[in-house]
């Protein structure tokens, strides 16, 4: 099902600057590590739909190495096609569930994880945690990111309305239809004077309005989506 909605509305992958390993290198060094050099070193990104977020980092430093793992083969393949027309040399973008890597893989400097850590299941979860153990080379750096409560309760909220009403639709793309045909009933319908639910409502649904249905697929109506508090995932 989840492999079937990223073929059907493939996720925009796009550079996201919190995950670049000069951030991430230059974050270790204040808390006393000593990061592998940027010119020279391998990154590896787990979900990286079609490759967005690694394509400007591997042209920044040809000589470091950039592996990306997604379960999609749309997204890969069109990930291997900008590869192709730019002439990139130092990316590999595989189709592969995390489930099957292993230590084969090799180990990495640098490993990204942005956006897939609350949209999979418990033993995928754990399963990225045991791959950025288990692939990180000595004073590597494993990036996680997810969503997180207290915030996303208002979020979460309106996410379950939308799923609730969209559910009936197998079609991703109807889906999306339906979950926008929410929001616009939703905004038309709950007043907002002297309703401070109505405010955060009508605000989330002016948010949700500027995003693409790719965002709302994939975000919101993904059949997982388990925000968690920052010390449970630390514990």
């Amino acid at each position: 099902t989840v492999e079937n909605a990223y073929d059907v509305i493939p996720y925009v992958s796009q550079a996201f600057a919190q995950s670049h390993p000069d951030r991430l290198a230059t974050t270790a060094r204040l808390f006393g590590m000593t990061p592998a050099p940027l010119d020279r070193c391998r990154v590896l990104e787990l979900g990286c739909a079609a490759g967005g977020n690694l394509f400007p980092t591997a042209m920044q430093y040809p000589n470091s190495t950039f592996v990306g793992l997604d379960l999609s083969a749309r997204q890969i393949a069109d990930g291997k096609v900008v590869i192709a027309d730019m002439g990139i040399t130092n990316v590999d973008l595989r189709q592969m569930d995390l489930m099957d890597v292993d230590a084969s893989l090799g180990t990495f400097d640098y490993i990204i994880a942005h956006g897939v850590y609350s949209w999979v299941p418990p033993a995928v979860q754990a399963r990225i945690l045991e791959i950025c153990r288990q692939n990180l080379a000595p004073n590597g750096i494993a990036y996680v990111s997810y969503n997180t409560y207290p915030g996303w309760r208002m979020r979460g909220m309106i996410r379950d309305m939308m799923g609730y009403h969209s559910g009936q639709f197998k079609d991703p793309v109807q889906q999306v239809q339906q979950a926008r045909a929410l929001l616009d009933f939703m905004q038309q319908n709950v007043p907002t004077e002297n309703n401070p639910y109505g405010i955060l409502l009508k605000q989330e649904v002016e948010a949700l309005r500027s995003h693409g249905d790719w965002y709302i697929a994939h975000e919101h109506l993904e059949v997982v989506n388990d925000p968690v508090y920052f010390h449970e995932f630390a514990g």
